[in-house]
């Protein structure tokens, strides 16, 4: 048998939540596929980043200046890579997201 598992918002909100996943996936051979979701709040004081997402975009499609927001969004997501130690860079990634 094969799994399917979802993992999104305050699993995926930090680096330790993701080990924790991590953990959880490896803990069961049938889980053989993953499907995440953007990662959601730290804290309660916090911005989900779908929500991060949407404000950006909004932005954009107002032809309103939104490299603030998407940098924060890059820096969430650097936060939890480096957290993770890993080799990994979605400096590219983000890139191709300003331009288009």
């Amino acid at each position: 048998m094969r799994k399917v598992v979802k993992f999104g918002g305050s699993s995926l909100a930090s680096a330790a939540q993701f080990e924790k996943v991590g953990n959880i996936i490896h803990a069961d051979a049938e889980r053989k596929f993953v499907v995440p979701s953007a990662p959601g709040k730290r804290d309660s004081k916090d911005t989900k980043v779908t929500d991060m997402l949407y404000a950006c975009y909004a932005l954009a499609e107002a032809d309103k200046d939104f490299k603030a927001e998407l940098k924060a969004i890059a820096a969430r997501y650097q936060e939890i890579i480096d957290g993770l130690k890993l080799d990994l860079s979605l400096d590219e990634e983000f890139k191709t997201i300003e331009k288009n």
